[in-house]
């Protein structure tokens, strides 16, 4: 999966979840919890 794949699916899961953990979303996309902060910084 591509980062914009990546990130359009983590701004949907955060939106649809109440809460969500930086750890939930690296398991969810199979990558490291650094990737979601670069991701999301």
């Amino acid at each position: 999966m591509n980062r914009l794949d990546r990130l359009t699916s983590i701004l949907i899961q955060l939106q649809s979840k109440r809460i969500s953990t930086a750890g939930e979303i690296a398991k969810r996309f199979e990558v490291s919890t650094r990737t979601i902060y670069r991701d999301i910084h």
